[in-house]
C-alpha cells in the first residue's frame, strides 16, 4: 500500500518504460521484476539451481527479522533444498512435504531479507504467489506511481537492478477499487498513519482519535475497505496489461 509518497525524479537513463505511473497519482497494478540480495538464500539457491522454479506461497512475520514462508519448489534441485537449508546461517527451521516426483512444498522459518525489510518500509502490499528463479523475484502489487518509484530506487541502492515489467493500461480510482469517497479518505488516511504496516504502527483506537471518530465507527469503516479492496483485487482483469518490451 502507500508508503513514501513523495515524488521521485527519474534516475539518469531510466527508461521511460521503468518509470511507473507516469503523468498520475491515482493506483495502478504493477509487475515488479527484483533481484534477491546476494546474501539471501534464496538468491543462492536458485542461483545453484537456475531451472528450479520457487513460488513463496504466503509468508507470516513471527518478529521484526524473522518470518515464516510456505514455498512450493518444483524442478531440478527442488528435493536438494532440505539438505543444503543445513548451510544456511540465516534458516532457523524447515519442514517438507513431497507433493509429486517432481514438487516439494516446504515451510521455512528463516531471518528476514533485505528485500522484505525494504517492502514492508514502503509499505508495498505483494500478490501471491511471489516467483523466484535463478536470484530473481517476481510479483505484483498495486500503488500510486510516486510510491512504486521511491520503492524501486530504494530496491536499486540496497540490492541490484529492479524494474517493472508491466503495467495496467489505466490508473485505478478509489471507485475502480470498490471504495466510496468517504471510504477512500479514511483509507488513505489509515495508509499514511501506517494503519496498514506490519507490524501495524498505529492502532484502531489511536486512528480514531486522529481523525476525529468513534473508534467502532472507524473499526466498522475498515473492516469493510478491506473487505471490497480483496473483493476488487480478486475482479482486476490481468489481461488488461501492458507488457513493457
Amino acid at each position: 500500500m502507500a508508503g513514501r509518497t513523495g515524488r521521485a525524479g527519474r534516475p539518469s537513463g531510466q527508461s521511460r518504460e521503468e518509470s511507473p505511473g507516469e503523468g498520475g497519482e491515482g493506483y495502478a497494478l504493477f509487475r515488479i521484476v527484483a533481484q534477491l540480495g546476494r546474501d539471501s538464500w534464496g538468491h543462492r539457491f536458485s542461483r545453484a539451481h537456475p531451472s528450479c522454479r520457487l513460488e513463496l506461497l504466503d509468508r507470516m512475520e513471527l518478529a521484526p527479522d524473522r518470518i515464516l514462508v510456505e514455498v512450493r519448489m518444483m524442478g531440478p534441485g527442488a528435493f536438494d533444498w532440505a539438505q543444503e537449508s543445513q548451510k544456511e546461517p540465516g534458516v532457523v527451521h524447515v519442514e517438507s512435504h513431497v507433493e509429486d516426483a517432481r514438487t516439494v512444498l516446504y515451510r521455512v522459518t528463516f531471518q528476514a531479507p533485505r528485500i522484505h525489510i525494504i517492502t514492508r518500509q514502503h509499505q508495498v502490499l505483494i500478490h501471491y504467489p511471489i516467483i523466484i528463479q535463478n536470484g530473481v523475484s517476481q510479483f505484483e502489487t498495486f500503488g500510486t506511481g510516486p510510491q512504486m518509484r521511491a520503492y524501486l530506487q530504494d530496491l536499486r541502492d540496497r540490492i541490484g537492478p529492479s524494474h517493472v515489467s508491466a503495467v495496467r493500461r489505466a490508473h485505478l480510482p478509489a471507485q475502480s477499487l470498490g471504495l466510496s469517497p468517504a471510504q477512500d479518505v479514511i483509507f488513505r488516511d489509515a495508509v499514511a498513519m501506517g494503519y496498514f504496516q506490519s507490524p501495524r504502527g498505529i492502532s484502531v483506537t489511536e486512528l480514531a482519535e486522529r481523525l476525529g471518530r468513534s473508534k467502532s465507527t472507524i473499526s466498522t469503516a475498515l473492516a469493510k475497505i478491506q473487505q471490497r479492496l480483496a473483493e476488487s483485487a480478486l475482479q482486476l482483469d490481468l489481461s488488461t496489461y501492458k507488457t513493457t518490451p
